[in-house]
């Protein structure tokens, strides 16, 4: 059974916007129906301290206080160091929503993850029902298996999207080695909302709330990236 651990926000890479109790335990519930035995760490510095049986690592937690962000202390250092070294040894990792935000005090996570949240640069309008595609590159990929153009929009071409309640993150800053995969349309532009950096990092950038996971195809996307990302491990 492969076992896949959350690291779910709380105190110090927690905020006042995010629900990660209940979006945490809608990513182990996913995790579980794909046949994963689920661990969850809270945002504690013992977090990453036994990857070795960890088939992957699901990053739900965000950058913490925006009006005091965590400062780097040794203790935290050490945790971001389990991490990376397990990322060094080709473990892969999935990150959700404002995992794109996460550990400002590491100024190495960007560079690692593919991209990031940028204060004063990124940005998302009201939460709604809105539609996430995918691009081109990636319509025939097994993240997006099963999962079709919604009917009644032939302007997709049959490209597979997904409908769900959620926030649209927008004008996002993706490194060299991000390719995008998930996409939304606002203010008649394409915005990026999910990368992939190399093969075993993925960004899935839906997630703000349960009411993400009560749609199917949301349910589905994050169910293929982990069955894809567990396959590599």
């Amino acid at each position: 059974m492969p076992r896949v651990l959350i690291f779910s926000g709380a105190g110090r890479y927690a905020d006042p916007w995010h629900p990660f109790e209940e979006t945490t335990a809608a990513i182990a519930d996913v995790a579980r129906g794909i046949g994963a035995d689920v661990t969850i760490n809270h945002s504690t510095p013992d977090a990453f301290a036994s990857l070795a049986d960890v088939d992957l690592v699901v990053v739900n937690a965000g950058g913490g206080d925006p009006h005091d962000r965590p400062a780097p202390e040794p203790v935290w250092d050490a945790a971001q160091a389990q991490l990376a070294e397990y990322l060094a040894a080709g473990g892969p990792l999935l990150g959700t929503h404002t995992a794109a935000a996460a550990f400002p005090d590491w100024p190495s996570w960007r560079e690692l993850f593919g991209g990031a949240w940028v204060r004063g640069t990124s940005f998302h309008p009201e939460r709604n029902y809105a539609l996430f595609e995918a691009t081109p590159d990636f319509v025939d990929h097994p993240i997006f298996a099963g999962i079709e153009a919604p009917a009644g929009l032939p302007a997709l071409a049959g490209r597979p999207a997904v409908l769900c309640y959620d926030e649209r993150y927008s004008a996002m800053v993706l490194g060299e080695d991000a390719r995008p995969h998930l996409v939304h349309e606002t203010g008649e532009k394409l915005e990026v909302c999910g990368w992939v950096t190399g093969d075993r990092i993925i960004y899935d950038g839906l997630g703000h709330n349960a009411r993400s996971y009560e749609s199917s195809s949301r349910r589905r996307l994050l169910a293929n990236e982990m069955t894809h990302l567990l396959s590599l491990s």
